[in-house]
This record gives structure tokens, C-alpha cells and sequence, in this order.
């Protein structure tokens, strides 16, 4: 008798060993299927919204230019195009916060000097202390507007990493 609870003690704990192993095995197997899957859907989110991406960093490296000067009307042709294509990603994303990106844009183009601003100026038609605060303002835009830019990337970067 002795001997047959030796025998059933080793089988039980085979079982159970086996049991762990065995459970251990379909939790570990699970937690990989799932992260894969994770990892598929942010790579599958990553390729959406790259030209997006990439759309911002061209509308960064414009700005950037802009900002060494005192933008006229004729100098905003290529923002132009940049924000529409803004607008078109802020339709097929509407979580991301593009939006603000749009706001800021308008608000630098609604500060742009007057063409002919230089004539005017020797003419006497406009104050100078006028154009130095349509510079300001230019200057403030361009800020608001990198800084959205910069929040709808770390959006992006977060919904990918």
C-alpha cells in the first residue's frame, strides 16, 4: 500500500508539473499573440498617418523660412497648398489635433503684409509702427502654429510608438 501512494503521489505531481508547464506554455503563447496583434495594428496606423507626418514636417520647415521674414501675400502660395492639405488629413482624421494646426495657419496668413507695403510706406500711406505689428504678430503665429504642429506630431507619435 505504501508503495501505491508513492506511485499516485509521483503521477499527481507529474500531472501537476505538467499542468503548469502546460498553462504556463498558453499564457505566454497568448501574451505574444496579442502583442503581435498590437504591433500589427500600430504598424497598420504608423503607415496611415506617415504622409501626414511628413505633411507637417514640410509645413515646419516653410515656416521655419517664413519666419526670417516679413511675409506678403506673394509669399504665402506654398502655405496655401500646405494648409489645404492640412484640412484634407483633418477630414480623415478628425481625433488628431489638426484642427488647431489649420487655426494657427489662418491666423499667420490673416497677418501677412500688404503687397505693397514698401510704396505705401515711402508714400506715407500706412504707419510704420502698423507694419512693425503686423511683424509681431507674424512672429506670434508662426509660434502657435509650430507649437500645434508639434502637439499633432507627439499625437501621432503616441498612437504609433
Amino acid at each position: 500500500m505504501l508503495g501505491s501512494d508513492a506511485t499516485q503521489d509521483t503521477f499527481t505531481s507529474s500531472w501537476t508539473w505538467t499542468a503548469v508547464v502546460g498553462l504556463a506554455t498558453l499564457a505566454i503563447t497568448t501574451y505574444f499573440s496579442i502583442d503581435q496583434v498590437r504591433k500589427s495594428q500600430r504598424t497598420k496606423q504608423a503607415k496611415r498617418f506617415q504622409p501626414d507626418y511628413e505633411l507637417l514636417n514640410e509645413t515646419v520647415v516653410l515656416l521655419d523660412k517664413l519666419a526670417s521674414t516679413a511675409a506678403q501675400r506673394a509669399d504665402l502660395a506654398k502655405l496655401c497648398e500646405l494648409l489645404s492639405r492640412i484640412k484634407q488629413a483633418e477630414r480623415r482624421f478628425p481625433e488628431l489635433p489638426l484642427g488647431t494646426v489649420v487655426a494657427q495657419i489662418d491666423a499667420y496668413r490673416k497677418t501677412t503684409l500688404p503687397d505693397d507695403f514698401r510704396r505705401k510706406l515711402s508714400t506715407k500711406r500706412i504707419l510704420l509702427d502698423d507694419l512693425l505689428d503686423l511683424s509681431r504678430q507674424q512672429g506670434a503665429a508662426i509660434a502657435g502654429a509650430l507649437a500645434a504642429i508639434g502637439t499633432a506630431q507627439n499625437e501621432i507619435d503616441r498612437r504609433t510608438n
